[in-house]
Order: structure tokens, then C-alpha cells, then sequence
């Protein structure tokens, strides 16, 4: 039917993938097939080598994937294998065309082309010697046979679209496209109201009716005329409103799980979704403490102020003051604006194949002190849409936390008074777009919106009041959106000098006679430790870069959602305000002044307490996302606690949510500690790194570790061990050897960000059989796996990569951090590590 796929299949699975190419040209070919091999890497499998045709594309992709041969048949060969696959994929796919009661619209060709690899791969092969099809052999996952052979390719359904407690229907009209590999037995409908594919998991099947085959016979675009060149809108022309149709409300997604085998992520959200794609969005979870920077696509940026309480969304249509309604107009003007004229983001055009869809919400700003900044109104691109394989280098990084503490350290021990944060206004609008074009459909509202400030696109709209845009600038959302303005931001400051660290990329640094100039960078939020000269030269290279900045100067800055204070001599991370509408928000009543965060029954697990509601559970999983972000930021004295509750957020009981209270009625106690970097005359990196043994319901160990430079603490982690060890010697080897790596890359990056070498960290050690057998390798280890643990950590002694000292356990730390404290001994811990005291 005149579109193009790459067909490849796997040997020994026998796993079909196919992926739709505009060309046969060595860049879609290519892209199209480090698609497939990332899918296969994605489940633990790694190809080694890729026969393919003698097609001209594939001899240019000889040495573009590193690792994998790539075999080029001769001339008139042909892959026997694969020909074989296509020949039932073909015979399959005109078969069900042909059953179908419609004409088949070209734009769903590629849909009933993913219909026809999945019923493949649920089919056993006799190449297969076991009795399991090769969809089960590369997921592990069962099929669903109630729900995935239940539909067809084509089938009429009405799939059911939640509820908003009005009469509303709560189910649209959607015909079958494919199923969605899943666990939940999801697939894929195209919504015959919007035209617009959704992911559901929950059908009626319906019997097809004349007016279901009519609008589909009737479903094809018809050609669209060549596209002129876009003219100046003219002011004096208007357009007819479109009916009035209310605002959609667009929830946040939330359908993040915590492991509890692994680290809890920096963030999660636990609000109510009613997105189209609420299936799709996922949160991962950082993969353990060697990670150096976090990386994110454009289709996931999702700021910090979200989870900080420094912005709420808000409604125009919900609004009742008159004011309040004003200025949510006026961003949303100076949005529109923005796109179209001032950085010609947007270009208006004729209806379009293939668009995507987008929408614009506004939100209310909040500094970190709780004060009104603005609001903010966002046009956002549906990325969840895009076909993510097309894009296999999408992710950027940001500064990792302990990057900006280890430089908010030194320049506490500089006695700097003042930095600058420089926020580059619309920064992925500022970024060209690279790669095919893409076009995006605005709905009717939105469409009103615009004509309204640009009355000239009235020419562009269609007969049912919506509005296609080309994309000449990443817009946000775009999957690809971030790495574009990473490339553009890091040229740019390339260009201007810096350098960045090869451990965080996301902090460059500039060697010049007056001293070592530092950036951070968290998207276009950036910190900066500069001198005031080099403060005024930044400044006018940004404005002539990218025209709309903001920049401040100052000794005090909201970022991140913490408030970053310089005084006396030191740096103060104050989230005073963060706390207190946390306590305000947290539906906890009576809560009760505590002096410590938890007890010694933190770990312990009551298998006949009462589970939680689901409404109380994800009020429980809401709260403990917000304290998580808290504790990595500002206060790390509750990270204990904190921890262990955010493994329980899918399970929570009575008893976890008495456990939260006390971590409450700690913090409304302590609302005005401060975490306070020191000043100190360091010299070298100090390492508290301390292990409680078969701590945990399941005998698995609790690993705390401390950081610090001088008095300013720059990271804390207090993390369940990934094995189960026999004793508390071993326990403590394993929370040694699993930070070493990360305590060394550490004082990499220190030596980077101050330009001289460091002295090696020095790690402290409560346990002195560890010393020994670290040292001297002495005694009987039991398993491979340890010994290899201890050999690791010799060979770091014995090339004195670090240092490895005793102290006694009233002394270390990090104790905190691996159990449980109360009383005297917890207060001697929190104000170490918030730096109350100076000793």
C-alpha cells in the first residue's frame, strides 16, 4: 500500500519486530534497526550479528553499531529467514484487509501492519523446540488469552474513558488497532470521535452498525494543497469563534511503583490521572549510587518545582477572581506570542497527516519562601505519541544534587556573598528542530485562543475550528526536545570557555587568572560561581544567544525548590516553607510533637495489620514522595525513616502510616532546623560509611553513608542491601565495597571543580574485623562473591586510591543513617549532620 517497514527476526526466539521507515536511506534504516536492537537489550538479550539484504543503506551502517557485525548478503541474495517472515506477515495483513467491512484508511496501514507482528508472535514456530510462542520466551509475561485473542484488527468497541461524577457518557467509540504487550492486556484504539489513539484496558466489544462502516469509509484525509509560505498576521482580520466547548481539565500521570528491591527515586507523584495516555508515562528509578547525573527526555521534564509545592496548577474556567483570571490570560498571551512571533517556534499551516496533538496549561508560581512568583502558561507537545525507537540518543543529564552541595560547599569555604541563577526563558523553543518535520494539531480551545491573539491565522484554520502548526522549534514535550537544548546550551558555553566535568557533565568549569568559575546546570535553571566582571560578561553572552533571559545576583536564591542563603559565612538550604504546607496538605490530625523520626520498630513489619484504603494509600504513597524529595534536599535527618516507609507505598498498612506520623510530628517539632553548609578549611573528602545488620523483615542489612567536606555535609544515603549476609562483619564489607567506587568518583569531581589534586578520601569505619580483613586479607571468606569484595577494596588500599580508618561507633555518623535513633544519641547525629553545631 505504498509504505515502507524494516523487518527483522531474532535467532533463537524467532521474535518478528517491524518499525515503519519514510525511506530506504542508511538514517531510517539505521535508526529503525538500533530501534530493534535496543528492544532486544531492553530484556537482557544482546545481538552479535545482523544479516541483513544487500540493500546500499546497510553497507553504510557497517561500523555504526559497535559491537554487532553487520553482514551484508551479495548481490540477488536474499535473508531466507526473514523473506519467510514477511511472506506470512504479507499473507497475514491481506487477509485481514480484506475482512475488514471498510476501507482501509492509509494512515492505519502501520497499524494493521503492528497487529499482524503481534498475532505472529503469540504463534509457536517449529523452529522453537519448546511449546512457547516467542512473545513469551523474550518478556517471561504469560498472555492474557481473555483479553488479547478477545479482539481483532478493526473490531468496533466502546472502551470505557473514566469518570468526572457528571452524567457524561463514560465510554467512547473506538475501533481495535493492536494489542500493546503489556501485563495488563492493554491495546491500542483509535478514539473515531477525535481520530486520536488511545491505550485502554478495559472494552465492551461491540456489533459493527452502517454508521460505524460509513465514518470509516469516509475516514481518509483527502489531498491537501501545496502549503504557501506563511504571510505577517494581519491585525484587522477575525474569525468566527468555534462552538464553546469547556476547558479539558488535564491531570498529572501517576502510575509510578517503588520497588522495594531498589533505590526510591528522587521523585514520584501520586495524583489522579485522566490523561488519554495514563498508561504510558513512567517514572524510573535511579539505578544505584554510582549514578553520576540524572538523565531525562523532553517528553518527561518534569520540573522540580511540581513536587516542591512551588507550582499548582490552575484553571481559567475554575477562577473567580477577576484579577487572578487576568494575568492567567496574560500568560497565555505572552505564551502564544512567544511561539508564533517573538522566537517563530510555530508555523501555521494547512491540515496535515499524521499531527500531534498538544494542549496548553497554566500554573501559579511560588518561590521557595512561599511568596507569589507569576504564573506560567505552557504549550506542551503529546511526546507520548511519537515513535520513541526514531530517537535512540533522546536522553540529556542534569546536575546531580550532590554536584551543586559539593559547589555550594566551596563557595562557603571561598566566603563568597552573592552567586547569580540565570533562567533562560523558553529554552526548548529556542532550540531547531533537526530531523523529518512535525506537525501539531491544536483543538478547538486552543485554536480560539490563538485567532484571538493573532486574529491573521484565521485563514489557517479548519472547518472544525482546530489549527495545524509545523514544529521550526523544539517544542516542550518533543521526545527529543532536551537533548537539543542540552547540545545548543553546552556549545554555547563551550564556545564561552567552560569545560565540562567528566563525572557531571551538567557542572563546567573556567580556569582563568582570577580564580575557577563554576555552572550548574538543571535545564535552563543555572547556578552561578563567577566573579562579578565575569557575572556581566555571562550576561551579555546569554542575552545575545538566546534575546529572553532572566538573571539574578544575590546571596539569597530560590532553586529547585529549595532557598540557598549565603550569611555569616556559610550556606544555609532552607525548605521552612516546603514543610509547612506539607503539614498543612499531609489530612493528618492531632499530630504529636516527637523528638526523633522513628523508633526501633521502623523495619519491623506487621503482617496482620490492617492494609489501607485505596483512597488513604495514595494519600500515604503522596506524602512519603514529598518527604523523599524533602530528605535528599534539606533534610537528610529523616532519610532513615523515610527510606524504609517508601518501600510500603504500594502495601502501606495502619502500622506505616502510624510510622509517617512520627516522622510528621518530628518535623512540625523541627520546622526551623536548617541544613547549614560550614565553612571549613577541608582538604580532602571524609566518608562515614556505617551497616546494621539483618535489619530488615527479610534479614537483608541497612546500608547509611555520609559525605562530607570539612563540616558541610554534600551527600547522605541510608539504603536497604541488595543481599542477605550471615553475619555483621559481612554486612559491613558489603556496605563498604558498594559505595567505594562512588566515594572515589567523588573526589574526582572535587579535584575537577577546584583544579588541584585532592588528598585521597578517607573513609571511616566502625567495624575493626573489616579493617583487617580489607587490609590484610585474612580469614575464611565463604562465598566467591565476597572475596571478590575484598580483594576489591585491597587493591584500592594498596594503590592508595583511599583511605580506610577506625572509629568508634559513638563517633561515626552514618549510624543514623543505618538504624534508628533516639534520644541523646539522635541529637548528636542530626546536628552533625545539619551542621547545628560547629563541632
Amino acid at each position: 500500500d505504498g509504505n515502507k517497514f524494516l523487518i527483522t527476526t531474532s535467532d533463537p526466539l524467532q521474535l518478528t519486530q517491524q518499525c515503519h521507515v519514510t525511506s530506504e536511506s542508511a538514517n531510517q534504516l539505521g535508526l529503525g534497526l538500533q530501534g530493534h536492537i535496543n528492544t532486544l537489550q531492553s530484556r537482557g538479550f544482546t545481538p552479535t550479528i545482523v544479516y541483513t539484504d544487500p540493500a546500499s543503506a546497510f553497507r553504510q551502517l557497517t561500523t555504526a553499531f559497535p559491537g554487532v557485525i553487520i553482514d551484508i548478503s551479495g548481490a540477488g541474495d536474499h535473508v531466507a529467514k526473514v523473506d519467510a517472515k514477511i511472506r506470512r506477515l504479507k499473507e497475514l495483513y491481506r487477509s485481514v484487509k480484506s475482512g475488514l467491512p471498510w476501507k482501509l484508511p492509509n494512515v492505519m496501514v502501520k497499524d494493521l501492519v503492528a497487529y499482524s507482528v503481534a498475532r505472529m508472535n503469540i504463534k509457536r514456530t517449529t523452529a522453537l523446540n519448546q511449546n512457547v510462542c516467542p512473545k513469551v520466551l523474550f518478556t517471561g509475561m504469560k498472555i492474557n488469552y481473555k483479553k488479547e485473542p478477545e479482539l481483532a484488527f478493526g473490531d468496533y468497541c466502546e472502551v470505557y474513558d473514566g469518570t468526572d461524577n457528571t452524567s457524561a457518557s463514560r465510554s467512547i467509540p473506538c475501533i481495535a488497532l493492536f494489542p500493546c504487550n503489556n501485563s495488563t492486556g492493554s491495546w491500542e484504539f483509535m478514539n473515531l470521535m477525535t481520530k486520536q489513539r488511545v491505550r485502554r484496558s478495559n472494552w465492551k466489544l461491540m456489533a459493527f452498525l452502517e454508521l460505524i462502516i460509513d465514518t470509516m469509509n469516509v475516514f481518509e484525509d483527502k489531498s491537501l494543497p501545496t502549503v504557501p509560505e506563511i504571510a505577517q498576521p494581519q491585525a484587522e482580520e477575525q474569525v468566527q469563534d468555534p462552538p464553546q466547548v469547556e476547558e479539558p481539565v488535564i491531570e498529572e500521570p501517576a502510575n509510578f511503583v517503588i520497588d522495594e528491591e531498589d533505590e526510591p527515586p528522587d521523585l514520584v507523584d501520586a495524583q489522579d490521572s485522566d490523561s488519554d495516555d495514563d498508561d504510558e508515562d513512567e517514572v524510573e528509578a535511579d539505578q544505584g549510587i554510582v549514578s553520576r547525573t540524572r538523565r531525562r527526555t523532553g517528553a518527561a521534564i518534569n520540573p522540580p518545582e511540581r513536587y516542591t509545592l512551588a507550582s499548582v496548577k490552575v484553571y481559567k474556567s475554575r477562577e473567580k477572581d477577576p484579577e487572578r483570571i487576568k494575568k492567567i490570560e496574560k500568560s497565555e498571551k505572552e505564551e502564544i506570542e512567544l511561539l508564533f512571533i517573538d522566537l517563530c517556534g510555530l508555523q501555521p499551516v494547512y491540515e496535515q497527516k499524521d499531527a500531534y496533538r498538544c494542549h496548553m496549561f497554566s500554573v501559579e508560581k511560588t518561590l521557595a519562601t512561599g511568596e507569589h512568583d507569576k504564573f506560567k502558561s505552557r504549550l506542551v507537545f503529546y511526546g507520548s505519541e511519537q515513535e520513541a525507537e526514531f530517537f535512540p540518543d533522546r536522553s540529556s543529564p542534569t546536575a546531580a544534587l550532590h554536584s551543586l552541595m559539593a559547589c555550594l560547599a566551596i563557595a562557603a569555604r571561598n566566603g563568597m556573598k552573592s552567586i547569580g541563577k540565570i533562567d533562560v526563558k523558553g529554552a526548548f523553543i529556542q532550540t531547531e528542530m533537526e530531523g523529518p518535520d512535525v506537525y501539531i494539531q491544536c483543538d478547538t480551545n486552543l485554536t480560539r485562543l490563538i485567532v484571538d491573539v493573532l486574529p491573521g491565522i484565521k485563514k489557517y484554520v479548519t472547518t472544525r475550528g482546530t489549527l495545524y502548526c509545523k514544529l521550526l522549534k523544539a517544542l516542550y514535550g518533543c521526545v527529543q526536545a532536551s537533548k537539543l537544548w542540552y547540545n545548543k546550551l553546552t556549545k554555547f558555553l563551550r564556545e564561552e570557555g567552560y569545560e565540562p566535568s567528566p563525572t557531571d557533565p551538567c557542572v563546567m568549569r573556567k580556569l582563568t587568572k582570577d580564580g575557577i568559575f563554576l555552572l550548574v546546570i538543571y535545564v535552563d535553571d543555572i547556578l552561578v560561581f563567577v566573579s562579578e566582571a565575569e557575572m556581566e560578561r555571562l550576561k551579555d553572552a546569554f542575552i545575545k544567544k538566546f534575546r529572553w533571559i532572566t538573571m539574578e545576583v544575590g546571596s539569597a536564591h530560590s532553586y529547585l525548590g529549595m532557598q540557598i542563603v549565603l550569611a555569616d559565612g556559610c550556606v544555609k538550604i532552607d525548605m521552612r516553607n516546603f514543610i509547612d504546607k506539607l503539614l498543612l496538605n499531609c489530612e493528618e490530625t492531632n499530630l504529636k510533637a516527637c523528638s526523633s523520626p522513628a523508633g526501633k520498630d521502623i523495619f519491623t513489619v506487621d503482617a496482620k495489620a490492617q492494609v489501607l484504603d485505596e483512597k488513604a494509600r495514595r494519600l500515604f504513597h503522596t506524602t512519603v514522595a514529598k518527604l523523599l524529595y524533602l530528605t535528599k534536599r534539606a533534610r537528610p535527618d529523616i532519610m532513615t525513616a523515610i527510606g524504609f516507609l517508601c518501600t510500603r507505598v504500594t502495601k502501606a498498612t495502619t502500622q506505616d502510616r502510624q510510622k509517617l506520623r512520627r516522622v510528621l510530628g518530628y518535623l512540625k517539632r523541627t520546622v526551623e532546623w536548617i541544613l547549614t553548609l560550614r565553612r571549613d578549611d577541608w582538604k580532602r573528602l571524609e566518608a562515614f560509611i556505617d551497616a546494621a545488620f539483618a535489619a530488615h523483615h527479610d534479614a537483608k542489612s541497612h546500608t547509611g553513608v555520609a559525605l562530607f567536606l570539612g563540616k558541610a555535609l554534600v551527600y547522605a544515603a541510608s539504603r536497604k542491601q541488595k543481599c542477605v549476609t550471615k553475619s555483621p562483619t559481612e554486612s559491613e564489607l558489603v556496605g563498604l565495597t558498594d559505595n567505594i567506587q562512588f566515594v572515589e568518583l567523588f573526589a574526582e569531581f572535587l579535584s575537577f571543580i577546584t583544579n588541584t589534586p585532592v588528598q585521597v578520601p578517607l573513609i571511616y569505619q566502625d567495624c575493626t574485623a573489616v579493617i583487617s580483613l580489607v587490609t590484610e586479607c585474612g580469614g575464611v571468606v565463604r562465598t566467591k562473591h565476597l572475596r571478590v569484595r575484598m580483594e576489591l577494596c585491597k587493591e584500592g588500599l594498596d594503590q592508595q586510591r583511599f583511605e580506610i580508618k577506625y572509629i568508634h561507633t559513638s563517633k561515626m555518623i552514618a549510624d543514623g543513617l543505618s538504624k534508628p535513633l533516639e534520644g541523646k544519641p539522635f541529637l548528636t547525629f542530626a546536628s552533625h549532620l545539619l551542621g547545628i553545631v560547629a563541632e
